[in-house]
């Protein structure tokens, strides 16, 4: 990006920005490249400001969550990255517009925090996302979830931002919420409306700490890595297979590639080793992929968001 649109972008702009940004540290795996921009607003005034003047510079747009289910490669990435760190967008209301049982979440919200505080308040609804680190946008982009459930099944709208700053507010029945999908147009996520249910405290911290645990004991949280990297495919008889169940019995468990392996605990999460390069990851993904469908016939999906200035992905078949 040169200076002369860089400057354009932020003159007179209510947000912080840092040109040349180092993502790695932004992300679970902790490796990558930098962004020619980072961006993050103050206020929603700024975020819609900001979101014309790339429209009209034809800068490309993307949204950093809590960089969980995100891979950036060591080339980094052009344009502009936003990061919706800052209160207006971290700051959720409880019974929001009087309406009783919900919580609007700004898309910048921290989901685990955000679960920890409905617990407290005895709001039922969110305890399939313990363990599932996210923020609020990224989580109800990929209709983040597991065998506990998914948030969609919280949900009640969502309201997203085009490149205009135009807001249009989306109810759940228009969303079509599906596995790691939502349905949702490619506009930015602005807030979610979640609808829970009363419960009791202490039951609801049993419940979260339970599921919490069980992710605990089968996954490598401590690894450096984005959580589970390919989608569960689908059978012949229409049901999902583990990916990570086929991953093992190819022989992968603790097959590493330069400075990127495949967990030994279980084998849909690769991890990258302190020193390791991002590209690493991508290319043991592919080697993963081909063992796969050598060993197995069946074609696995990487779920896991891969950011890079040349990086196209493939068409899926």
């Amino acid at each position: 990006m040169n200076a002369s649109i860089s400057t354009t972008l932020a003159q007179g702009l209510d947000a912080i920005i840092e040109m040349d940004a180092p993502l790695a540290g932004h992300t679970w795996f902790g490796v990558g490249g930098n962004a020619d921009m980072l961006a993050r607003p103050r206020t929603q005034e700024a975020l819609q400001e900001l979101l014309r003047r790339c429209h009209n510079a034809n800068l490309k747009v993307r949204v950093l969550g809590s960089g969980a289910n995100l891979l950036v490669l060591d080339e980094g990435v052009d344009g502009v990255v936003l990061k919706l760190d800052q209160p207006a967008f971290t700051q959720w209301t409880f019974n929001a517009d009087g309406k009783a049982n919900t919580v609007l979440a700004p898309a910048g919200v921290d989901v685990l925090k955000l679960l920890n505080a409905c617990v407290r308040q005895g709001l039922d609804g969110l305890c399939q996302m313990a363990g599932i680190p996210a923020s609020m946008g990224g989580a109800t982009r990929m209709n983040a979830g597991g065998k506990y459930g998914c948030i969609g099944d919280a949900i009640h709208s969502v309201a997203t931002m085009n490149h205009r700053g135009e807001i249009q507010v989306h109810p759940h029945n228009a969303i079509q919420f599906s596995y790691r999908h939502s349905g949702l147009p490619q506009d930015l996520i602005l807030w979610t409306l979640l609808q829970l249910t009363p419960g009791d405290p202490a039951a609801l911290r049993k419940k979260m700490l339970e599921i919490y645990q069980f992710k605990k004991d089968s996954q490598p949280l401590a690894q450096q890595s984005a959580g589970c990297l390919f989608r569960n495919p689908i059978a012949p008889d229409g049901t999902r297979t583990s990916a990570g169940r086929l991953i093992d019995l190819a022989g992968m468990k603790g097959f590493s590639h330069g400075g990127a392996f495949v967990s030994a605990e279980h084998a849909n999460f690769v991890c990258a080793h302190k020193d390791g390069r991002a590209n690493d990851v991508l290319e043991l993904a592919r080697v993963i992929q081909e063992r796969v469908f050598t060993c197995h016939g069946v074609s696995i999906e990487m779920e896991v968001a891969v950011w890079g200035r040349s990086y196209e992905p493939k068409e899926k078949k």
